[in-house]
């Protein structure tokens, strides 16, 4: 902000699913998330834009259908609309669900804050075959009503220019449009609900205009099918293993492989050059067999974690997603689980952080700690390197079908799990589940790129930092013996002697493998951290395919993917989810139980095999 520059506060408020986060990112150019199903904005985000010299400090707040604080978004909302610390609010109402959205817009009259109506939408309300009489609504409403489209940026500069007009008037707030009950009359909450309705009726009536009645829309017609009581749990299945199809089939290999195979031509070529140019072998060994091998392990499998995360943006830009939470509903419902946790248990398949932050929706805490227990085992997108390199390796014919099975068996135990705890420790009532169904739309590319990008970065952060550092980590640990000599023998080095006291735990899992058992501590810090270990301990002329091939037998291979999938997520991970859950007795309990779980799943699958195999052989 420059020196002498005005400066206005403004506020974005109003409901879920109506394109306030999308508005914030077109105004501030902010890429903040956009989900399209309530909840994914569960705290204020800020941002700033300079129009006509004067500074804007934007705030987006959760979406919240009222201002009554019974859940987390509206406490956050109702306590920062109460400080009144803003100059201008921007209702954002959707113009195909007018009389719903205007519900909350009474709310805002009520408190005479100072409110300009930023009706979106307005594309699909014209595609719909309505138009919006405006001085009409203006009237009946008493504030200022700018149409637009934040998706396609319509309206974005008169609404700029409305809302430093509207901050620069002295008297600007806005006026309830009925009487107030009394706080003692009987029923009060009743008679003011009604009047609050009865305004937003009238004001639809007033200025929303159809050329033709809407008739059925076409995303009732979709979900006629999307929803069907007998369809809709079999539809959704079919749709996410096409998307596992897509991804870790040959569209998704074809790009990798390409990829592992730059890498390896890269990583022949820099060891010419540091031969060529004399270096030493310890330090030849350290940027091939470390950097690089490690580095490469994980950026190889870089493009399906890109396609996977693009087809579930598409879901979710179009509308399913929603649909699928509503669907899962009914049978979340029988494990105890409230049908909103769907929300952070989707988003951790992406990254199990920001999703333990997404359980502040959930308004109990019995249904918050009962979803973070559930959590982990919904595999983040850092454990599908693993996954990709070992089912490459020992099940390359039935790649898509076993890399959907691991997921969906993650998803089975967490459902078990969550199961069990709610027979158990977590009793109690669900809470109530409610949840708009936004119509189909068709993604944007932008949209999809931001939201692409948004899972992605995380991956280019940790490997230009946390993974690099641990390469080169583990590298050291395994060039240098405990007498600080430097050995080309991995197996006299300070990380075989660390590895050697961990592996006998893991005997009956089979994989009790020095190596096996420190790349398991990788996980810890980043579940990446794995393949890169591995890449550095493992790899070799034969590669580390042909490496692991020789290590590990389709069993035992079957078994560490089995621990993988199911252990303790890494450091952040479980720091998240000790700040959501309060309690360090609790992420203890979680800790321990994820532990225990991939111990003996993985040894029973591992004894179980074997079992059967001598039985038949």
């Amino acid at each position: 902000m420059q020196e002498g520059e005005k400066k206005l506060r403004v506020v974005l408020a109003g409901n879920p699913n109506c394109g306030k986060t999308t508005l914030f990112n077109r105004l501030t150019g902010d890429h903040q998330y956009v989900g399209n199903w309530p909840g994914v904005t569960v705290e204020k985000k800020t941002g700033g834009r300079r129009v006509h010299g004067v500074q804007l400090e934007i705030t987006d707040l959760p979406g919240v259908y009222s201002l009554t604080p019974n859940s987390p978004e509206e406490m956050i909302a109702d306590r920062l609309l109460q400080r009144g610390e803003m100059e201008v609010v921007i209702d954002v109402v959707d113009a195909t669900n007018l009389e719903r959205n205007l519900y909350l817009t009474m709310q805002l009259l009520e408190r005479r804050l100072p409110v300009v109506v930023a009706l979106n939408l307005m594309d699909e309300l014209r595609r719909e075959g309505g138009s919006i009489n405006r001085p009409a609504l203006e009237k009946a409403l008493g504030v200022p009503i700018i149409p637009i489209s934040a998706a396609t940026g319509e309206g974005m500069e008169e609404l700029l220019s409305g809302v430093v007009h509207r901050g620069e008037m002295s008297s600007s707030c806005a006026r309830p449009l009925y009487p107030i009950p009394a706080p003692d009359m009987p029923d009060y909450e009743e008679q003011l609900a009604k009047r609050r309705y009865g305004a937003a009726e009238y004001a639809v009536k007033q200025g929303l205009l159809f050329k033709k009645h809407p008739g059925k829309r076409l995303s009732d017609r979709v979900d006629a099918i999307v929803m069907h009581r007998f369809f809709a749990i079999p539809l959704f299945l079919v749709l996410i293993f096409l998307v596992f199809y897509l991804t870790f089939g040959s569209v998704g290999a074809f790009f990798s492989e390409g990829l592992s195979a730059g890498f390896v031509a890269v990583s022949k070529h820099v060891e010419w050059l540091l031969t060529m140019a004399g270096a030493s072998e310890w330090v030849r060994s350290l940027v091939v067999e470390g950097i690089l091998a490690g580095l490469g392990a994980v950026s190889a499998f870089f493009p399906q974690i890109v396609l996977l995360f693009f087809l579930l943006s598409l879901l979710e830009d179009s509308g399913y997603m929603a649909r699928a939470a509503f669907i899962m509903d009914a049978p979340m419902r029988k494990l105890g689980l409230s049908g909103k946790a769907f929300v952070p248990l989707l988003m951790g398949f992406g990254c199990t952080v920001p999703a333990a932050m997404g359980t502040r929706i959930l308004e109990n805490q019995k249904d918050r700690r009962l979803t973070l227990l559930t959590l982990p085992f919904l595999s983040c997108s850092a454990k599908m390197p693993v996954y990709s390199l070992f089912i490459a390796t020992f099940f390359s014919r039935w790649e898509p079908v076993v890399m959907f099975g691991v997921y969906l068996l993650g998803i089975l135990l967490g459902a078990l799990s969550a199961w069990l705890f709610q027979k158990t420790v977590l009793k109690g009532e669900e809470a109530p589940f409610v949840m708009e169904l936004p119509p189909y739309r068709l993604p944007t590319w932008k949209s999809l790129r931001i939201h692409v990008w948004e899972r992605v970065k995380d991956f280019f952060k940790r490997a230009g930092t946390v993974l690099l550092c641990a390469t080169v980590f583990v590298w050291v640990l395994r060039s240098f013996s405990p007498q600080l000599q430097y050995v080309t023998d991995s197996s006299q080095s300070i990380l075989a002697v660390v590895g050697g006291w961990i592996a006998p735990l893991f005997r009956l899992c089979g994989f009790a493998d020095w190596r096996a058992a420190v790349s398991l501590m990788a996980g810890l810090v980043a579940k990446e951290g794995v393949v890169s270990t591995m890449g550095v301990l493992y790899g070799g002329e034969m590669g580390l395919a042909g490496a692991l091939a020789e290590a590990f037998a389709p069993l035992s291979a079957g078994s560490f993917l089995l621990f993988v999938l199911l252990y303790t997520p890494c450091v952040a991970a479980i720091s998240a989810i000790h700040r959501e859950m309060g309690s360090f007795k609790w992420t203890a309990v979680c800790v321990v139980w994820q532990l225990s779980v991939a111990w003996y799943v993985s040894a029973l699958f591992y004894q179980t095999g074997m079992l059967l195999l001598k039985l038949f052989s």
